[in-house]
């Protein structure tokens, strides 16, 4: 059979799901920079407007980039009574979704309050607020702190680069950043000389995280506190 009769393979619908699956990977591998519609349809060998069916433009992709990753936040059953460790629990869920996908972290805060998991977690957040003490007005201020706060520990994770695969420009970032550091004046900054290294790379994520969530949480609960 010539290549004229041959039958053409059907393709596969594009779907909602598949596109922001992809658009994820891209992101994962090349940076959030990386993903435009253009970028998306000639992973997908489509035309841009193949794209545009599902989402109306660069912006509506990103967002549904945010609110997938929001979804994915997973956080576990929490125990009545123990508000302190429930805000914990909270904020290590939101933190472990986050992770996963960094390069998407700082789209996540500007959906929060505009889908459904965004939402759920922010009424969690809330729930333990006004339970350790917080009248509903400050509640509702150290939620967007806390939620602010886990981005921001992801988004500056030491050390990370733009492309969070790309180990090479990684460490030369790392190295780059301590070498100017280091070059600082010691008698003008001297701490800041002596933790070049620790500013500029995570030696252990899990404490770093650890650590920024114990200190999110102890400030909310002083919040919280009688004055």
């Amino acid at each position: 059979m010539t290549s004229a009769t041959s039958p053409r393979r059907a393709r596969t619908p594009l779907s909602r799901a598949t596109l922001i699956a992809s658009a994820t990977e891209l992101a994962d591998s090349e940076g959030l920079q990386a993903v435009t519609i253009r970028q998306l349809a000639h992973r997908h060998g489509v035309t841009a407007m193949a794209i545009y069916a599902h989402f109306d433009d660069k912006e509506a992709l990103l967002d549904a980039l945010g609110e997938a990753l929001l979804d994915s936040v997973q956080v576990p059953d929490l125990t009545a009574g123990e508000s302190r460790t429930n805000l914990g629990a909270v904020l290590t869920a939101f933190v472990d979704a986050l992770r996963s996908h960094p390069a998407i972290a700082p789209i996540t805060a500007r959906r929060i309050l505009e889908c459904d998991s965004g939402i759920d977690l922010a009424e969690q957040l809330l729930a333990q607020l006004t339970a350790l003490g917080h009248p509903i007005g400050l509640a509702a201020a150290t939620s967007h702190y806390l939620l602010s706060g886990v981005v921001a520990l992801v988004a500056s994770e030491p050390g990370r680069s733009c492309v969070p695969h790309d180990i090479e420009g990684q460490e030369q970032l790392i190295r780059s950043r301590r070498a100017r550091l280091l070059a600082l004046a010691p008698e003008r900054h001297p701490h800041v000389v002596a933790a070049a290294t620790p500013l500029t790379m995570c030696a252990n994520p899990d404490i770093y995280y650890a650590q920024g969530i114990e200190l999110l949480v102890n400030g909310a609960c002083a919040l919280g506190r009688p004055r």
